[in-house]
């Protein structure tokens, strides 16, 4: 057996927790995994597959324009992000489910850290600016695991966007008593109060995986980071009446 067929292997076998959703047995578990994994990993497959073939064709026909190259290896470029994230999601829950994720505390702007990633998925989603509006409190500073915070944000903003429908997506950073607030606030088909809860665990889901894809790790993530750090996260939302999260972090 491969050291990465151990490692799952030892995975499922683990006692059950959040991350683990009740299913008929470990059959049941990997077989769903798997589905959405193979789900997720062959969308930006099939569009690298289609770029490296467009390339392959204009490499024989020398008079492409530079342009053109440059927006094929865009698309790749992207692609390769996407693929990248996937997998370290996916190890990142492993070890979030083992206890092996220490949060390592340097001091953070937290509005600095909103910015540069809406700057990211901006530019990834092609979205405009109208969009994504931020509105972040300066100086709001904290000991925080910088890493792990802006992982917490691109979830809760990659979540609005699937789920907004494409309507504006807000987020504001300011300071509370003894803390930091973050709201992520989206306009879109909103959660139903059952599922409240529910949504924060692994592999979880509300939109089916045709239409919204996902893994169903990025709120899960998000919200074991927030623990790590000591903090509370929370939805409110209604059907047809989008969704706002809101996270409170420490400052120590």
């Amino acid at each position: 057996m491969s050291a990465l067929n151990a490692q799952v292997a030892g995975t499922l076998d683990a006692p059950r927790s959040a991350c683990a959703p009740e299913r008929d047995g470990r059959d049941g578990l990997r077989d769903e995994f798997l589905a959405l994994a193979s789900h997720e990993l062959m969308t930006p497959l099939t569009s690298l597959r289609l770029q490296v073939q467009r390339m392959k064709r204009m490499s024989e026909r020398q008079a492409e324009s530079a342009s053109t190259w440059g927006a094929s290896l865009d698309v790749v470029g992207r692609q390769v992000n996407r693929l990248t994230r996937l997998c370290d999601d996916m190890l990142l829950a492993i070890k979030l489910r083992a206890g092996q994720v220490a949060a390592e505390r340097r001091s953070v702007d937290l509005g600095a850290v909103v910015w540069e990633v809406v700057a990211g998925l901006a530019v990834e989603i092609r979205a405009p600016s109208s969009v994504i509006l931020v509105d972040a409190q300066e100086g709001v500073v904290g000991r925080w695991d910088g890493e792990q915070v802006a992982r917490l944000v691109f979830h809760l903003v990659k979540n609005a966007i699937v789920f907004g429908e494409g309507r504006q997506i807000v987020l504001q950073v300011t300071a509370c008593p003894g803390g930091a607030r973050l709201v992520v606030r989206d306009h879109g088909k909103g959660i139903a109060a059952e599922d409240h809860e529910r949504i924060f665990g692994c592999f979880e889901r509300v939109g089916d995986v045709e239409h919204y894809g996902g893994l169903g790790l990025g709120l899960y993530i998000a919200r074991e980071i927030v623990r790590a750090h000591g903090g509370s996260i929370g939805v409110e939302s209604a059907p047809g009446r989008g969704a706002t999260f809101t996270v409170e972090l420490p400052l120590d």
